[in-house]
C-alpha cells in the first residue's frame, strides 16, 4: 500500500480484510488516513479504533473540493464505522467534533509520548554532525516539503545574518528533496545552515541543538516537538495543533504566528539564542513535562481504552 490514493488499494483492502477474517481481533487500532479508511471498511465484530495523527482536513492548505470530499469520508467514517478515534491534540478533537460533525462520545484524547531517549553527549554528537563546539545551533527535525515549512526556515536563518547575528547554527535534518521544498537553489542556501540529510536514529542528536525549530504550516500532534522535550531543548514553533498546546502549557519556549511572514519566529530565535539563561531556564520546563507525555503515560491510556471498548462488548 502506498501512501496517496492508488488503484492498488482495493487489492490492499482485500488482503487485510482476508487477515481480520482469518485473526478475528476483539479491537482493530488504524493509523493515518488511507489505512484507517481501509481498516474502518472492514466490517466485522471487532471494535473500530482510528488514530488520524492529523486528520487531512487539518491542511489549511487544501483545496476546496479536496476538503469536501476528504471531510465527507472522514465525517462519513467517524460517525458510522468508529468506535473510537482518538484525537492526538485538543485541537484536533475540537475540529473533529466541530468541523466533522463527529459525535463527542466517540472522541478520546489521548496525546502523543515518547520514550526517554539515548541521547549521545552532545560533544559527540555534534563531532558527528560536523557543527561547530561554539555555536548555538538551531535544530530541524522532519521531511524536508512544503508542510513542514522549510522555505520558512531558510528565510528565517536568512534574515538572523541580516541583523548581524552570525553565531547560530541552523541543522536540517530529515528525508526529502531540499531545494525542491525551500525554493532556493543550492548555491544559494544561507551560510548559517547545514542540510545533513537523513540520520538513522535522528532523536539521539537532540542533544547537538540548543533550540529546536517547529516551521510547520500544520500538524496533529508532532512527535518531534516532544523529542526535543524529552532532550530538554527549548523549542520555537508556530501555532499548529499540538505543538502550540504542549509549548505554550509547560513554558517550553516560544509560540509564533503560523504565517510566512517569520519576522516574529526569527525575534523568538534571535532572543533565545543571545540569552542562555532563558535556554537554561525553559529547558528544565521540559524536564519537568516529560513525565506527562512519555511514551508510558500514552501506552496507559491507550490500553485503558481498548478496556473500556472491551467492556462495552460484553
Amino acid at each position: 500500500m502506498v501512501r496517496s490514493i492508488s488503484s492498488s488499494d482495493t487489492i490492499a483492502f482485500a488482503h487485510l480484510f482476508k487477515c481480520l477474517q482469518k485473526i478475528k481481533p476483539d479491537i482493530v487500532h488504524s493509523h493515518s488516513s488511507k489505512a484507517g479508511a481501509l481498516a474502518r471498511l472492514c466490517l466485522g465484530p471487532w471494535k473500530q479504533v482510528y488514530t488520524p495523527h492529523a486528520v487531512y482536513t487539518l491542511n489549511p492548505y487544501l483545496p476546496r473540493a479536496q476538503r469536501r470530499f476528504y471531510g465527507l469520508v472522514e465525517g462519513f467514517l467517524g460517525r458510522m464505522r468508529s468506535d473510537r478515534i482518538i484525537a492526538v491534540s485538543l485541537d484536533e478533537a475540537e475540529h473533529l467534533r466541530q468541523v466533522l460533525r463527529i459525535p463527542a462520545d466517540k472522541i478520546e484524547t489521548i496525546f502523543n509520548g515518547v520514550p526517554t531517549p539515548m541521547l549521545l553527549p552532545a560533544v559527540e554528537a555534534r563531532a558527528v554532525l560536523d557543527l561547530p563546539s561554539n555555536a548555538v545551533v538551531v535544530g530541524f527535525v522532519g521531511r524536508l516539503d512544503f508542510q513542514k515549512g522549510v522555505d520558512r526556515l531558510v528565510r528565517v536563518a536568512q534574515s538572523l545574518l541580516d541583523r548581524g547575528i552570525d553565531n547560530v547554527i541552523f541543522a536540517v535534518m530529515g528525508p526529502g528533496d531540499f531545494v525542491a521544498a525551500s525554493g532556493v537553489s543550492a548555491d544559494a542556501i544561507p551560510r548559517n545552515m547545514r542540510v545533513l540529510g537523513l540520520f538513522p536514529e535522528a532523536r539521539r542528536y537532540f542533544s547537538a541543538f540548543d533550540i529546536f525549530a517547529l516551521s510547520s504550516r500544520y500538524e496533529g500532534f508532532p512527535y518531534v516537538v516532544l523529542e526535543a522535550m524529552a532532550a530538554h531543548v527549548p523549542i520555537v514553533a508556530t501555532r499548529v495543533s499540538g505543538a502550540a498546546e504542549l509549548v505554550d502549557a509547560e513554558q517550553m519556549g516560544f509560540v509564533v504566528p503560523n504565517a510566512d511572514d517569520m519576522t516574529v519566529f526569527t525575534d523568538a530565535i534571535a532572543a533565545l539564542a543571545q540569552d542562555p539563561m532563558m535556554r537554561e531556564h525553559m529547558g528544565r520546563n521540559c524536564e519537568r513535562a516529560v513525565e506527562r507525555f512519555s511514551a508510558n503515560a500514552m501506552i496507559d491510556r491507550t490500553v485503558d481504552l481498548y478496556r473500556r471498548l472491551l467492556k462495552e462488548s460484553n
